[in-house]
């Protein structure tokens, strides 16, 4: 208990679930699930291997890619939805789970223990209960499966995934502008590269011949856009095309409908006041939906609406019948959907790729909401993970994938406010891109704490860079005013420690550092005067 307590002690569980889950692993239970904020999934499995954990509750992510001795796995289901329907485990799935259990090197032995479905347990408690008194038959009703959400299973099912083959490995192998870009702009013959690459793939021939129609497709978008030049003759490599000079050096393509993006960004006004919350939302039209988060927000839409015409007094039957065609905002929704249906009709390789307008990075900038508080707002406690890589893949769109030259000062000051975000809550997803982009032979070693925290090198200096500096300055001056408005003491001392952890937060306030009365006190003076 006490090397768990240590291991605990080095973790910041600052987020709202970051609480229940202390609870938890403090009693060795642990929980791994993809609504986990990174740092916690990788503090289990750290904790899990260092064998202080005596239960972990999770899903089929617990058996990809983590080495933990597991003595015993129990399946509470056999079915499960894949994002589009729910269905029975395959085999792959099944074994790829189960065979979790024994590792190894670990274990002697390991168990796999199935639980029947929740109405076949009933039943049978229900049996029992008739057979000690036959009366009780008339007042007891069996129960039936549930109709929706569940697909049956029983003892027959478990043993012939047991035994069944693992399915076929199919090739998923397909082109897009990251990659076709990404291979193109090789010092050598790009263009020689990616026919290699085609012809090498595990894609059947007639696969094939599409994929290189669809590459032929996609370069001409990206000479047409200005993204790549064909050179006038072969250098001296043998590379034909060449990257847009006047692009950042870390430019990315990360989205099927990048160029969408790239494509309406003009047509916005830059001199309009709403300029960066619309650049946000073409962003974010262009990613994919995070449905639970979509639904919470629908929710609150509907909820709002509804309680609106109830004190208007509105008969029930009229207020679901304007209350069930409502859904989340989506902001611009008609410009987007003409501008897209316009680049579509132009761009043959978009095909069933749709847009999606969304407001939740928009509405987050707008509001100057925190991560901690848009949780609590929606109450996404269980899906924190979730909304992390909606804004993580936002913040990558806003700084990798529009040009430089189209960043205004209100767009970079809005990248800056996301990234900043993210690192207060879980950095280890942009540490990751920023080795990935800084790899080379005369880095330093990195080394991964404990909860995932990547450390390498010093810290990077910003006083060579004034006009980041300001930027950074301006952000944190916004979330201590936005806390200090709301009398959030306890996230004003959070961030206080962030920012001087190694000065007792400061010298003004006295011996002793803030503390939330003196923090009161301050900001009662301020009011009064």
């Amino acid at each position: 208990k006490a090397t768990l307590a240590a291991a605990l002690g080095e973790v910041q569980f600052s987020s709202p679930f970051g609480k229940e889950l202390r609870r938890l692993a403090s009693q060795g239970i642990g929980l791994h699930h993809a609504g986990l904020l990174p740092k916690y999934r990788i503090l289990i499995e750290q904790l899990a291997q260092e064998g202080l954990l005596k239960c972990i509750c999770g899903t089929d992510t617990l058996g990809v890619g983590v080495n933990i001795p597991i003595r015993t796995v129990v399946l509470t289901q056999l079915c499960k939805f894949d994002g589009e329907e729910t269905r029975l485990l395959t085999a792959r799935d099944f074994h790829q789970v189960c065979g979790r259990a024994g590792r190894r090197g670990f274990n002697e032995s390991g168990s796999v223990i199935c639980q029947a479905p929740q109405y076949v347990i009933e039943n049978s408690i229900i049996d029992d209960k008739i057979a000690r008194n036959p009366n009780m038959k008339k007042k007891l009703k069996k129960k039936k499966p549930p109709e929706k959400g569940f697909v049956n299973w029983s003892e027959n099912t478990f043993n012939r995934l047991i035994d069944a083959e693992p399915e076929p490995l199919r090739s998923q192998f397909t082109i897009t502008h990251d990659t076709l870009l990404n291979v193109l702009v090789r010092k050598t013959d790009g263009c020689r590269a990616m026919r290699n690459l085609i012809r090498d793939c595990h894609e059947t021939d007639l696969s094939k011949r599409l994929l290189r129609k669809r590459s032929f497709e996609l370069f001409r978008t990206l000479v047409e856009g200005e993204i790549i030049e064909i050179l006038p003759k072969p250098t001296a490599e043998g590379s034909k095309v060449r990257a847009n000079v006047d692009l950042q050096d870390d430019f990315s393509l990360s989205q099927a409908l990048s160029m969408y993006l790239l494509d309406t960004l003009p047509m916005l006004d830059p001199a309009s006041k709403t300029h960066t919350l619309d650049v946000i939302t073409l962003v974010e039209s262009i990613l994919e939906d995070p449905t639970i988060i979509l639904r919470k927000q629908e929710d609150k839409v509907k909820n709002d609406m509804n309680y609106q015409l109830k004190e208007e007094g509105l008969p029930y039957e009229e207020r679901v019948a304007k209350v069930a065609n409502l859904t989340y905002p989506k902001p611009n929704k008609e410009f987007i959907y003409r501008t897209f249906s316009e680049f579509a009709a132009k761009q043959p390789w978009v095909g069933k790729e749709g847009i999606l307008p969304k407001s939740i990075a928009r509405e987050m900038y707008e509001g100057f909401l925190s991560f901690n508080d848009y949780v609590a707002q929606f109450a996404l406690h269980r899906a924190e993970g979730l909304l992390l890589r909606h804004l993580s893949n936002t913040f990558k769109v806003l700084d990798q994938t529009i040009p430089k030259q189209s960043k205004t000062p209100e767009l970079q000051e809005a990248i800056v406010y996301f990234e900043a975000m993210i690192r207060n809550v879980d950095s280890s997803l942009i540490d990751e891109w920023r080795k990935l982009q800084e790899m080379a032979p005369e880095m330093p070693l990195a080394k991964v704490e404990r909860g995932g925290l990547y450390v390498t090198g010093e810290p990077e200096n910003l006083v060579d860079r004034p006009e980041r500096l300001e930027q950074e300055f301006r952000v944190v001056v916004f979330e201590l005013a936005r806390a200090a408005s709301m009398y959030q003491y306890n996230v004003i001392l959070e961030r206080l420690a962030q920012i001087s952890p190694d000065e007792a937060l400061g010298t003004d306030p006295g011996p002793g550092g803030w503390t939330e009365q003196k923090l009161k006190e301050k900001l009662d003076w301020v009011g009064e005067n």
